[in-house]
């Protein structure tokens, strides 16, 4: 670690049970809740979509920089590779391809429940969740980490109660992960 950025502990995530966009680092915490998340987003799609995951789209993990890429102020989870960015997914089958930029919009159904279950469920896994409602720099992905931070932005405002230290399930998530005993 560096000025408050670098890897420990971590793993490169080229794919799981699902490829992505591209390669990332990730903090092995981090890595298990995103293995997890993996696994609800293709059961939601089949749900909803009638199909599952070909690819999960992301804009990236790693970059060592503030909170909103401010000048001065706290690091970014992203500074230690415990965030993740999802823009959207491509689903089997069809090919079809949603992205939170474009299918965001509840109004437009391309997706039925649009986005709000995968946001949903995502707040169950990850200690902070953020989306497109939260603010503009947010409008093309939701932001994904396990930081000491809980708070799960779901509509117009953080949703009550999330806002908070939580104990961080990085720990338990790190002991499955190196045992071996992930879901399946």
């Amino acid at each position: 670690m560096q000025n408050g950025c670098g890897l420990t502990d971590g793993v490169r995530f080229d794919q799981s049970n699902v490829p992505y966009s591209s390669g990332f680092d990730l903090s092995c915490g981090m890595a298990a809740a995103l293995y997890w998340y993996e696994a609800e987003v293709d059961r939601l799609a089949r749900e909803h979509l009638g199909t599952g995951l070909a690819r999960i789209n992301h804009l990236g993990s790693y970059a060592c920089r503030n909170i909103n890429g401010a000048t001065a102020g706290r690091r970014s989870q992203h500074a230690t590779a415990n965030a993740i960015d999802i823009s959207g997914l491509v689903l089997l089958m069809d090919g079809r391809s949603v992205s939170v930029l474009a299918d965001w919009d509840r109004r437009v159904r391309r997706m039925p429940g649009s986005f709000t279950p995968l946001h949903k469920r995502a707040c169950g896994l990850f200690n902070t969740v953020l989306g497109p409602e939260y603010n503009a720099l947010h409008a093309d992905h939701f932001h994904l980490d396990m930081g000491r931070l809980r708070a799960c932005q779901i509509g117009q405002s953080i949703r009550a109660g999330t806002l908070g230290f939580r104990p961080s399930m990085a720990a338990s998530a790190e002991a499955a992960l190196s045992s071996g005993t992930l879901p399946a």
